[in-house]
């Protein structure tokens, strides 16, 4: 598992990172928010640890650039680390999507507890299933779920969604889904995909947000 710490107090960062090597975890670290988007273009990352009070970019806006941009940043869950302890500003942080928060000054150990009690509540245990955030598919019963209420999906969707969930954080283009999804029974100019992605992005509101379209794709 991979972790990036992003924090500029530098014996704050050499002390995440004591731990989390300590724990087993591969880490990368920085002080700045926008390297922190060049090294989450570069590789790819199961965590981040993210203060908020940064230079260049704030936490914030690192957080929001990341959930926004699958496609780019991966999928990360994203643990906000900061002294900033108002309420406003953590209603700020899981709306931008953080994921955990914990407040300074903390205890290192309850960050590795934080880490692992993610990672189990998100760990698939079979290759049939397929999660996203609270969103479960199930191919073997090829049922789909959101925080365990069943959604009603047609043939089209249900594959179509598979396929997203299959290549998530990768772009597929319009021709390859429609050759996936509607073989050879498609023609030059089909709009199909752009029916079918808005009746999922109706029917799958949580997830919405995360089903990018991107001109000329």
């Amino acid at each position: 598992m991979k972790v990036l710490i992003v924090e500029d107090d530098l014996e704050i960062q050499d002390l995440v990172n004591y731990f989390l090597k300590k724990e087993g975890f591969k880490t990368e670290k920085t002080d700045n928010g926008l390297k922190a988007l060049r090294l989450l273009k570069k590789d790819k990352f199961d965590f981040i640890i993210l203060d908020l009070m940064l230079p260049q970019l704030s936490g914030n806006h690192v957080a929001k650039i990341v959930k926004e941009m699958p496609e780019e940043y991966g999928n990360p869950f994203i643990i906000i680390l900061t002294a900033k302890t108002q309420i406003e500003d953590v209603l700020e942080g899981f709306s931008l999507g953080a994921d955990d928060y914990l407040k300074k000054p903390f205890n290192p150990r309850e960050l590795i507890v934080q880490i692992k009690k993610i990672s189990q509540q998100n760990k698939i245990q079979t290759s049939n299933l397929y999660q996203f955030h609270s969103l479960i598919l199930d191919d073997l019963k090829h049922l789909v779920s959101i925080n365990d209420t069943e959604i009603e999906l047609s043939k089209k969707e249900y594959d179509l969604l598979f396929l997203l969930l299959r290549n998530k954080g990768l772009v597929i283009n319009r021709d390859k889904i429609l050759d996936e999804i509607w073989g050879t029974s498609y023609y030059s100019g089909d709009r199909s995909v752009d029916v079918y992605i808005s009746k999922l992005r109706e029917n799958l509101p949580e997830i919405a947000g995360y089903i990018k379209t991107i001109k000329g794709g």
